[in-house]
């Protein structure tokens, strides 16, 4: 048998959720619909792929006329000749490529807290933001689920994203990422897209850095077991 308590009992202390309708987000998580289906499944997966080895690809084709030349100097002058073009060639932003990013939703089964009413609170303000994620990873895949989202539900939020130079110059990475609008760090070049254009900053802080400190533990790891 207890002894009645004389403790008395604090009541709850309500507070501001940021996260509500008011402020255009949902408590909970809302599973993303894409607008975009493919013909296939197998499509969706072939886009991903795409997505992650162009991380690879670009180096690849960059280092691979050194190697060729001593088998084949003809084939290697040729290749170099080609990604030559394709690191410096202009890419404009393809905005079907923002929807094609939408066939991720399934395969990462995303989901969201934001509605349309953040859209709307954004073009109503009429500021620009700042959007940041962490962590940046070393393949940063999140980058076009909000490519696609952003595009999806926030079409007046949708600016400049900002990734390190060298990502610039990589066959077949630099397109796909120019495609989603994204160009160099240099605080000259977000100035100009943010001052002078009126564009929203998108952003993964550590990039490089990140990633280069990543692999350099996973190394050590490994050396010292």
């Amino acid at each position: 048998m207890c002894a009645p308590s004389n403790i008395k009992q604090r009541r709850p202390v309500k507070k501001d959720l940021a996260a509500t309708k008011e402020h255009g987000l949902s408590p909970t998580l809302i599973k993303a619909h894409a607008d975009y289906q493919p013909s296939s499944p197998y499509i969706a997966w072939m886009f991903v792929t795409l997505c992650t080895a162009s991380f690879y690809i670009g180096p690849l084709l960059l280092f691979s006329p050194f190697f060729i030349y001593y088998f084949h100097p003809q084939a290697a002058a040729l290749l170099f000749c080609t990604n030559i073009f394709l690191a410096l060639h202009p890419v404009s932003p393809w905005l079907k490529f923002r929807r094609y990013c939408q066939m991720l939703y399934g395969i990462f089964n995303f989901h969201h807290n934001m509605t349309p009413k953040l859209n709307q609170i954004a073009k109503k303000e009429q500021r620009l933001s700042i959007v940041a994620m962490h962590p940046h990873a070393i393949i940063p895949l999140h980058g076009f689920l909000w490519a696609a989202i952003c595009d999806q539900l926030l079409p007046d939020m949708y600016g400049y994203g900002a990734t390190t130079d060298g990502a610039l110059i990589l066959p077949v990475l630099r397109h796909l990422l120019q495609y989603m609008s994204v160009g160099s760090t240099k605080k000259k070049a977000i100035m100009n897209q943010m001052q002078v254009h009126g564009q929203n900053l998108f952003i993964l802080p550590g990039g490089v850095a990140e990633v280069s400190t990543y692999m350099l533990l996973y190394l050590l790891r490994g050396a010292l077991h």
